[in-house]
């Protein structure tokens, strides 16, 4: 068997293209994330996330995320930590299902994360 991994909302900033402006200025992008955030999806998660943080700022839209085990509060974490040590700016999505955010909150880590409208 073999894991569903959909990424779908992360916003990054990426400086290619064909003109100019686009290099220099760069460009944003979105990509949403479909799966179950635990010990089998946290690493490709983490590496997704590490990689958009190297282009700039980082949108993260948990929506359809269904399942999360401690390894993907670790993954958030870590998102956080390099994201501050970057300098760039991490956003999550408020829209997150109740199991995400029963076990973000008995973690201590919904607190933690910057939500979108800033709650």
């Amino acid at each position: 068997m073999t894991d569903h991994i959909r990424l779908t909302g992360l916003t990054v900033r990426g400086r290619h293209g064909v003109y100019d402006f686009e290099r220099a200025d760069g460009q944003g992008f979105v990509v949403d994330v479909d799966l179950e955030l635990d010990l089998a999806t946290a690493a490709q998660f983490t590496t997704t996330v590490r990689a958009a943080l190297a282009e700039g700022a980082v949108r993260i839209d948990l929506a359809e995320v269904s399942f999360m085990d401690s390894a993907g509060v670790r993954a958030l974490n870590t998102a956080l930590r390099e994201a501050a040590e970057k300098g760039h700016e991490l956003l999550v999505s408020e829209r997150m299902q109740p199991a995400v955010v029963q076990i973000l909150d008995l973690t201590g880590m919904l607190g933690l994360l910057p939500l979108e409208g800033g709650r």
